[in-house]
C-alpha cells in the first residue's frame, strides 16, 4: 500500500485527489494538509511514502515546503501538483531543480479531469516503487572501471541524458562540472512550457552560456545546448565544425527528442565523446551509450541511491557500459577530472 500525503490551500483539489485515491485499491491517503507548515508536521508524523505538493499556498509555500522536506529526507518521492499559470510554472521549475521527483499540472477544467486522474496515480506509482523496495539503502553498483588505453585524446564533447528527477541532477551534475573548455548537449525529457523555464533558470544558477540548440548552429566550447521539445537533435560535422541539426524522424523509445539519436549521432564523428545518463524512466540513451563506448568514448551513469527514477542508468548499468556510477556531483568530478587531466578523478562509488 503506498501512503500518500497532499497538500493544497484548495479544499476542492484535496477532495477531488482524495475521491482519486480512495478508488484505487494500491493507495491510501494518509493525511491533507491546507498550507506548507501544516504539511511539514504531517510529514514528520506520517512519514509518507510519496508526497504530492501544491505550489503557491498560504504561510509557506510549495518551493519552500520541498527543500524543508528534502533537508531531512532526500530520497521520499515529491510530485508538483501545480496550475500552468506563469508563476506556477516558473516555481514548479525552480522546484524540479531544488529536487522535486516529477510534477503534474492541475487540470484546467473538469474537461481534463480524467487524464490528469490517470497521468497523477500513475506518477504515484511509477515513485513509490522504488522507494518502497528501499532504493534509499540501495547498494551502490560496482563498476570496473576499462583501462585507460594510453595516448587516448582528450574528450571534445558531453552529451547528457536525463528524464524524471533530471533538472535537480542536472543541477547538481553540471555545476560540480564547472566550465570546461567543450561543448556539453543535453537531452531532458520534459514538458514543452517548462524547458525554456528550465533552461533560463539553470543559466541564471550556473552563470554560463545555456540555450535551446537553433538548427544550424554551430557548437562551440563552454556552451550548453538543450534539445528543443517535439524534434530530434543530432550532430554533424560541417568543415571540420560540430553543428547541432533537427530531424523529424519518427520518436525513438517513444522519444522525441531521444538521447539515443544525439549520443549515437555525436559517437559516430570521431571525436572522444563523454555520456553522461541522469535520473529518468524506460530505457532511452542505452543504445546510444553503446555506440559511445564502441567508438572509444566513455559512459557515466547516476547511481539508483541518488536517482528518482533509475530507468534510464539502470539499462546503461546493467549492460555493463559505464566506466562508472555514482550522484550527479560524483559524476560531475570525474568528468571534470577527466576533462582536465586526462584522468577522471578516483571518487569513491561503492
Amino acid at each position: 500500500m503506498v501512503r500518500i500525503l497532499i497538500a493544497d490551500d484548495s479544499r476542492v483539489i484535496r477532495t477531488r485527489v482524495a475521491s482519486w485515491i480512495a478508488a484505487e485499491d494500491d493507495l491510501e491517503l494518509v493525511g491533507q494538509a491546507e498550507d506548507g507548515l501544516q504539511a511539514l508536521e504531517l510529514f514528520g508524523r506520517l512519514h509518507p511514502d510519496v508526497v504530492v505538493l501544491d505550489i503557491e499556498m498560504p504561510r509557506l509555500d510549495g518551493v519552500a515546503t520541498l527543500g524543508q522536506i528534502r533537508a531531512t529526507d532526500p530520497h521520499v518521492p515529491i510530485i508538483m501538483f501545480s496550475a500552468l499559470t506563469d508563476s506556477g510554472s516558473r516555481m514548479t521549475v525552480a522546484s524540479m531543480l531544488a529536487g522535486a521527483s516529477d510534477y503534474v499540472p492541475k487540470p484546467l477544467s473538469f474537461q481534463f479531469e480524467d487524464e490528469v486522474r490517470q497521468t497523477l496515480l500513475a506518477r504515484i506509482r511509477a515513485l513509490a516503487r522504488p522507494s518502497l523496495a528501499g532504493a534509499e539503502r540501495a547498494p551502490r553498483v560496482t563498476v570496473t572501471p576499462s583501462p585507460q588505453r594510453p595516448g587516448s585524446p582528450s574528450p571534445e564533447l558531453i552529451v547528457v541524458a536525463a528524464s524524471t528527477g533530471g533538472p535537480a541532477a542536472l543541477g547538481t551534475f553540471l555545476a560540480a562540472l564547472g566550465r570546461v573548455d567543450l561543448p556539453i548537449v543535453v537531452v531532458q525529457h520534459i514538458a514543452p512550457h517548462f524547458l525554456r523555464l528550465l533552461v533560463d533558470q539553470l543559466g541564471e544558477l550556473l552563470g554560463t552560456d545555456v540555450a535551446i540548440a537553433n538548427d544550424g548552429e554551430i557548437l562551440r566550447a563552454g556552451t550548453i545546448r538543450f534539445a528543443p521539445s517535439r524534434v530530434h537533435l543530432e550532430l554533424q560535422q560541417w568543415d571540420g565544425r560540430l553543428v547541432l541539426t533537427y530531424s523529424d524522424a519518427a520518436p525513438v523509445n517513444s522519444c522525441k527528442p531521444s538521447a539515443d539519436v544525439l549520443f549515437g549521432s555525436a559517437a559516430v564523428l570521431g571525436h572522444r565523446t563523454v555520456g553522461v545518463v541522469l535520473s529518468g524512466m524506460g530505457t532511452d540513451g542505452a543504445t546510444g551509450a553503446s555506440v559511445i563506448v564502441a567508438h572509444g568514448g566513455l559512459v557515466f551513469a547516476q547511481d539508483q541511491a541518488s536517482s528518482a527514477v533509475w530507468g534510464m542508468p539502470g539499462a546503461v548499468v546493467s549492460q555493463g557500459l559505464v566506466r562508472a556510477v555514482g550522484s550527479p556531483s560524483d559524476i560531475g568530478a570525474r568528468v571534470r577530472s577527466l576533462v582536465t587531466t586526462g584522468r577522471p578523478t578516483r571518487v569513491e562509488v561503492t
